[in-house]
């Protein structure tokens, strides 16, 4: 059952972002569907709060439902719900088998672990390079303006690139997706 009233995108965005969200380690007892239903009724509570003139409809519920996505993980893994963390510096020292300080605990952490933050899984090392090689071969097949554009973006939203470059917002939406066109044919959707 979907928010009534704003048609098929919310829905089918609910229902990605929850069954996403169930697959994560942060919430593995959970049904999809709860959590979609969670975000549905934080999406019908804010709607009265959607102004026209500011955004597109859709560009809002993205806005909403990723807010809950973000709340219901960060809630999840609360120091008070949290089983995996404990109170203890990454400053303090580890010891080796002999005894002697090896290295202090901050130094063990993997990349890997930010998946419990943001519920996105992780990537293994080689998929990290190919990745990284993947993207750069897309930027680099980019028009000098579109490469441009991507290599702001990674620093600045939307709006701080208009102001700098004197570009109107939709001209810049226009061309961003230009570039999810060309990333989405390099088979590169997924980290869009």
């Amino acid at each position: 059952m979907g928010v009534e009233g704003i048609g098929d995108y919310a829905e089918n965005l609910i229902r990605f972002k929850a069954r996403k969200l169930a697959r994560t380690a942060a919430s593995p007892e959970v049904d999809w569907e709860d959590f979609a239903q969670d975000m549905r009724l934080d999406l019908w509570r804010r709607l009265s709060k959607f102004d026209p003139g500011k955004a597109p409809l859709n560009a809002f519920i993205t806005h909403v439902v990723e807010h809950k996505v973000a709340s219901i993980i960060e809630a999840r893994t609360a120091p008070c719900r949290d089983f995996r963390r404990c109170r203890s510096s990454l400053n303090r020292p580890l010891e080796d088998q002999d005894g002697g300080r090896s290295a202090e605990c901050g130094d063990t952490l993997g990349e890997d672990t930010r998946h419990l933050r943001t519920g996105v899984p992780g990537h293994s090392v080689e998929e990290s390079v190919d990745l990284g090689l993947d993207t750069k071969a897309t930027l680099a097949r980019l028009p000098p303006e579109l490469r441009d554009l991507c290599r702001r973006l990674m620093r600045q939203d939307l709006t701080e690139v208009a102001r700098e470059t004197g570009t109107p917002r939709g001209t810049l939406h226009e061309s961003v997706l230009k570039n999810r066109r060309k990333f989405e044919k390099a088979r590169l959707r997924e980290y869009l």
